[in-house]
């Protein structure tokens, strides 16, 4: 039985002259493209590929199997675009990313396909990777979380950028004053999110706890500490993106520090079985157009 994918990942390596091109157009490791196209050449018994520092080049008999595939691959595409013309996808999207970073990505997958529809989702990180390994939604916008939280042989994180956590107060704060070293901090109650997000671990590596020593860390959720900040003196860390709008109009304040804390990678989470050709073009588009 011929296996039509195989021809196909064969057509975009041929195509590419690149295993990692073709990968990320495939949505696949690179360790997967290159089984592949060896199933592929075992099935026919014959090399494909000049393999070199230069990339993958097809070699002649590789150039005769593309001539003969080539626009059969082409017509089978255009054939799955007819069928799969009213697909919808459903985007997870953490709560508190703000939408300016998207935004424009989702306008440009509307561009190429006007007849499809993403359903946006507003989740928490704990609702993101149970929909997400339930297969509820079939993609997650968000900062990059500890792996411990999902399941990492199903659901896999592509990295598109990075975020910036601050020390933020509030514009009559005390603490502005001067400008505070880790131990003026370690001295100080500091406000920010739950144990496992990167905001919470990088501030207790950067502070240099041990295991030993009393944590003067509250974890609260995000608009928890907007509400604090308005009543409160108090030093809180946020990513920074998050309350933009704020800090230009003088609502906020970013808190002077005698060094700066590690920025947070943000990115997607995807389910390896959801594999259509909507989600895959998605997933591009996000990766090129998602600017902070």
């Amino acid at each position: 039985m011929v296996d039509l994918e195989l021809y196909r990942i064969f057509k975009i390596v041929a195509d590419e002259e690149n295993l990692t091109k073709a990968s990320e157009i495939l949505h696949i490791s690179q360790p997967a493209v290159t089984k592949h196209i060896k199933n592929l050449e075992n099935e026919l018994n014959t090399q494909l590929f000049k393999r070199s520092k230069y990339g993958m080049i097809l070699n002649e008999n590789g150039k005769k199997l593309y001539l003969q595939i080539k626009e059969s691959i082409n017509v089978l595409s255009k054939a799955e675009d007819i069928f799969n013309i009213h697909k919808e996808i459903n985007l997870g999207v953490h709560v508190n990313m703000p939408t300016r970073i998207y935004n424009s990505a989702i306008s440009k997958f509307y561009e190429n396909y006007q007849n499809s529809i993403i359903n946006i989702h507003q989740l928490t990180a704990e609702n993101m990777f149970s929909m997400l390994e339930k297969q509820k939604i079939d993609l997650a916008f968000s900062k990059k979380y500890n792996d411990e939280l999902y399941n990492q042989k199903e659901i896999k994180f592509i990295k598109i950028g990075e975020l910036h956590d601050v020390f933020i107060v509030n514009t009559d704060s005390q603490y502005l004053k001067k400008k505070l070293s880790k131990n003026d901090l370690r001295n100080t109650k500091i406000y920010t999110l739950k144990k496992f997000s990167s905001a919470y671990q990088n501030l207790i590596k950067e502070l240099e706890y041990s295991k030993n020593d009393s944590i003067n860390v509250d974890n609260v959720n995000y608009t928890a500490m907007l509400e604090l900040l308005k009543v409160r003196d108090i030093i809180t860390v946020i990513t920074k993106e998050y309350v933009e709008e704020k800090l230009a109009n003088n609502e906020l304040c970013i808190l002077d520090v005698d060094f700066s804390l590690p920025n947070a990678e943000f990115g997607l989470y995807y389910n390896v079985n959801n594999n259509f050709r909507e989600l895959k073009d998605l997933i591009k588009i996000l990766k090129d157009n998602c600017k902070v």
